[in-house]
């Protein structure tokens, strides 16, 4: 598929038979998600009208998806939606009474130009047929402001919730749902309304339930270690730890909020994006982690805890506050035999603000969570993992990457997790 407008495509997210939904990046490689009218639907006119009236009442509903950027006018029509908001592209198809198949049965599903005219849904006859929302006096909605619509729309914007909605997917037909469109609300601003969330109430009791946990295991291997990290400490880290059966350095305090056990059965995310020939990066080789670490030009790693068969980074921009991106690089030494046992307690003892755990693998999990700081919100994502270190192949590190970012930057952090995941594997 070629690049469309500003986005170039990465990879297909889905297939219905009017159109496909693609992840894309822009010119400064922000994450969205892009819903394409193709095939026959492209070229008829009451499918061209309904997908872009489809867009347009979904922006315009309170509660709905705005999108980035969109062209109606173009061969085959699409919208862009920001990742961070939600799956928009699906979305917009599931308003449209399409569900979404894997991109690999687009031969099967997708109705193209040349296939049977009488094979080709038809809009329902109550569908709206107006490619944009009734033309008034003003100017655009800042989230039309770059779509190839020919009618202009009400100036004033609704509010934006906090969080996507869950939208039910709508029956699979033959035709496109209507989609009635309120009226806009004068008085709504453009600003996003977010409430901070109160602090998380520490969690002294499940934090001693996995502390018991940790001290059976530790039975067996001679104690509980303390965690040391010191700026003073002189002696430098071993680049490679053997397998050990003494104690892994933990936490010494619990955490706020670990995640939801155990994980839920998934896998690493195809989508996430990866760095590219063309980006603008540098190879550090970290004392005590065991693997070299790729980052851009503007991030930079700084020692944050050493001990003996521990290491701890602080990697990330020198932006500070709500623009900061970035966060900790941990790696410790896993007990032998590191199994399901030691994995779950290590795992149990990190913060993860209280969200579900997904299973990448047999040796890894992460989670991500939209957090709510200071009144605004940020992306959260945290990435647990045993890998290999030695010449034995066993698995006898743990590796917890826990980095927050701005909503828009967290293609910064997924790209860097992925980096770190090809180069250890696990």
């Amino acid at each position: 598929m070629q690049p469309v407008g500003p986005y170039r495509f990465t990879e297909a997210l889905g297939v219905c038979q009017v159109g496909t939904a693609w992840w894309a990046v822009d010119g400064q490689d922000r994450l969205v998600t892009v819903a394409v009218l193709a095939g026959a639907a492209a070229t008829d006119q009451p499918w061209r009208e309904a997908f872009a009236n489809a867009a347009n009442a979904m922006a315009l509903t309170p509660g709905g998806q705005r999108y980035a950027n969109a062209d109606f006018a173009a061969a085959e029509p699409w919208v862009a939606y920001p990742s961070e908001e939600g799956m928009g592209a699906q979305r917009l198809f599931q308003t449209l009474g399409m569900e979404l198949h894997p991109a690999e049965s687009e031969a099967e599903v997708l109705i193209t130009e040349t296939g049977a005219a009488a094979d080709l849904p038809q809009p329902s006859p109550e569908a709206p047929t107006s490619g944009a929302p009734s033309p008034t006096s003003g100017s655009p909605l800042p989230w039309a402001m770059h779509a190839a619509v020919p009618q202009q729309v009400s100036p004033a914007p609704l509010p934006v919730s906090a969080a996507p909605q869950q939208v039910s997917p709508a029956p699979m037909s033959g035709h496109p749902q209507p989609v009635s469109v309120p009226p806009p609300d004068p008085f709504s601003t453009p600003v996003r309304r977010i409430t901070p969330s109160a602090p998380p109430r520490r969690r002294t009791g499940l934090w001693i339930g996995i502390a018991a946990v940790v001290l059976v295991v530790l039975a067996g291997a001679g104690g509980l270690a303390v965690l040391t990290s010191s700026g003073d400490d002189k002696e430098k880290p071993e680049n490679t730890a053997s397998a050990s059966s003494a104690p892994p350095l933990l936490p010494t305090t619990p955490p706020e909020s670990p995640g939801v056990e155990p994980p839920k059965p998934g896998a690493w995310p195809t989508q996430w994006p990866k760095f590219k020939e063309r980006d603008t990066v540098r190879t550090l080789n970290l004392d005590g982690l065991g693997f070299p670490v790729k980052m851009p030009t503007n991030w930079q790693c700084t020692l944050a805890g050493r001990a003996e068969g521990f290491v701890k980074y602080q990697c990330g921009t020198s932006a500070t506050g709500d623009q900061a991106v970035g966060g900790e690089v941990i790696v410790r030494n896993c007990p032998q035999p590191c199994n399901e046992q030691w994995q779950s307690a290590m795992r149990g003892v990190e913060e993860a603000w209280g969200t579900q755990w997904i299973r990448s693998g047999e040796y890894a999990s992460y989670a991500e969570k939209i957090l709510d700081v200071d009144g605004g919100q940020r992306h959260g994502l945290i990435v647990v993992a045993y890998f290999r270190s030695g010449e034995d192949g066993a698995i006898d590190r743990q590796l917890v990457i826990r980095m927050t970012s701005p909503v828009p930057e967290a293609y910064q952090l997924r790209r860097f997790a992925n980096y770190v995941r090809d180069v250890v594997v696990f």
